[in-house]
């Protein structure tokens, strides 16, 4: 792919020591986030929220610009319990993790002065969205936080299953398909702005699809919008989209899909749910899986959206 040889060194896989000691079963894996940023002086907080922690990260003043729009970009670090959890969802912590080294050194962001209007929050309890439904998960009292503090217009970026894959995928899952009201046309218009930035960032190694629900649950039911962000390999990307466009009744797959449902065993659909989502929630969900090509892809996306600096209208 052209361009990958320009990367930084630490857009690749993260060294296998760190990555295997926070896999490991027991970690406080909140703990760990914020000694991986204290040791590289990069500022942070870990915030206890309705019992959750939440480690948020602000930059020093300079990097935000009230003219431009906050960009929060947020991935769950809890993990479905007994298993690894490697891309459900610890690739995408250590990817932000990543991003914040850069922009801390000031990697990318040249041209704006150090502008990028970036805050970056690992979030805690998407998985308790399986037992004690939305409202338990830790990003529904994140984003009626966000109400209370007026912060609506926030574009908000959900990271999660970004670390096996060559090919970017933006979830249309809560795109509405209907004459849209306030937060839906808050929901077009930042999916919208995501496009055009993994268009500039890899213009043939992204597509848009309909994916599971993750963090971006706990937001819209708080009335804050947020976009998916995943990765895909090409072929389980490929074979899903014919999938959903060929269903009858139509709708039957990406219902399935947005509930994150499993599905039985010697259904026709096993056949074209991708095996990235098939590992999850399980021990296979296991460091081997992940591919360096999915870290390279998520690198050129977050520097992107870093640069980009939309204005507050």
């Amino acid at each position: 792919m052209e361009g990958e040889s320009e990367l930084p060194e630490s857009s690749t896989l993260p060294a296998s020591s760190t990555l295997e000691a926070f896999l490991s079963q027991g970690i406080d894996r909140a703990l760990f986030i914020s000694a991986w940023l204290r040791a590289r002086d990069i500022p942070h907080s870990v915030v206890p929220l309705a019992g959750r922690k939440h480690v948020v990260i602000r930059f020093e003043q300079g990097a935000y610009n009230p003219l431009f729009r906050m960009k929060t970009l947020v991935a769950h670090y809890d993990r479905a319990e007994g298993t690894p959890g490697a891309n459900d969802n610890s690739a995408a912590c250590f990817q932000l993790m990543l991003l914040a080294e850069r922009l801390a050194r000031g990697e990318g962001v040249s041209a704006h002065g150090g502008t990028h209007n970036v805050r970056i929050i690992f979030t805690d309890g998407e998985e308790a969205a399986g037992t004690k439904g939305v409202a338990g998960q830790g990003a529904y009292a994140l984003g009626s936080g966000f109400r209370k503090l007026k912060m609506t217009d926030d574009d908000v970026y959900v990271l999660d299953a970004t670390g096996r894959g060559d090919v970017l995928v933006l979830s249309t899952a809560c795109v509405s398909k209907k004459k849209p009201g306030v937060l839906d046309a808050r929901l077009a218009a930042l999916h919208e702005s995501a496009a055009k930035v993994a268009q500039a960032a890899s213009p043939s190694s992204w597509m848009t699809l309909h994916t599971p629900y993750s963090d971006d649950a706990g937001f819209l039911a708080a009335g804050i919008a947020a976009q998916v962000v995943t990765v895909l390999p090409r072929a389980e990307a490929e074979t899903l989209t014919r999938a959903i466009a060929d269903a009858k009744p139509a709708g039957e797959i990406e219902k399935m899909i947005s509930l994150n449902r499993r599905i039985p065993a010697g259904s026709p659909l096993e056949r074209v749910i991708p095996e990235t989502w098939r590992l999850m929630h399980t021990e296979g969900d296991s460091a081997p899986t992940l591919t360096s090509d999915a870290f390279v892809l998520m690198a050129r996306f977050l520097d992107a959206l870093a640069s980009s600096l939309s204005p507050v209208i």
